[in-house]
């Protein structure tokens, strides 16, 4: 009889011990998860916007076949602000419309991948150069009617796909922005310049 109370004790002390043992394990791995989802929270980049920083447009206008003829210079900066946060850029793209109509992606590959170091600036310089065969006529009456006003809208998409390292985290996320560009009408050599300077926004 003494010798099964024994063994009963002997069990509850090993069970006692054994939950002891899981509760400090889960303890310890509960607050490293969430110093580690804190840490990611405050250093990921999520407060990153690229800026145009000035643009300038040629030519935007219609041909006599019902075409749209462009031609767009911009300047895009990319900033990290982060003190020690490094980014790396997979992918980055750029595409102009006007008024929902594609005028096509940039002219040429922009350069990626590509390294950013913690407070350093990124200026990348797509060009928009071609024509749209067709266009719908109330796109072509929008643009008639921005002509005549005296501001024509202009709006530049940018993708990003980038990397970063959160201690032990490493993230890729894909973010697209929106910048949005008005100019007076160009002339026959003399270019529209946009020097204002925006920031684009996420797109929806």
């Amino acid at each position: 009889m003494s010798e099964t109370r024994e063994s009963m004790k002997a069990c509850c002390e090993c069970g006692k011990a054994c939950f002891q043992v899981a509760w400090h394990c889960t303890q310890f791995w509960t607050t490293l998860s969430i110093s580690a989802i804190v840490v990611w929270l405050v250093y990921r980049p999520y407060h990153f916007h690229p800026n145009v920083d000035s643009a300038v447009l040629n030519t935007l206008n219609l041909t006599a076949t019902g075409g749209l003829r462009y031609d767009l210079a911009v300047d895009m900066s990319f900033r990290n602000s982060h003190r020690g946060l490094k980014i790396q850029y997979l992918d980055v793209g750029a595409t102009a419309f006007y008024n929902g109509t594609k005028l096509g992606p940039a002219n040429g590959a922009l350069p990626a991948p590509f390294r950013q170091g913690p407070k350093n600036t990124t200026v990348l310089h797509p060009k928009f150069q071609g024509m749209v065969a067709a266009v719908d006529s109330c796109v072509a009456a929008e643009l008639e009617r921005e002509l005549a006003a005296g501001t024509v809208h202009v709006r530049v998409s940018a993708s990003l796909t980038i990397k970063y390292k959160v201690g032990l985290i490493k993230q890729i996320s894909f973010y697209k922005y929106d910048c949005w560009l008005w100019f007076p009408p160009p002339q026959v050599n003399a270019p529209a310049i946009f020097d204002a300077g925006t920031r684009c926004w996420l797109a929806k």
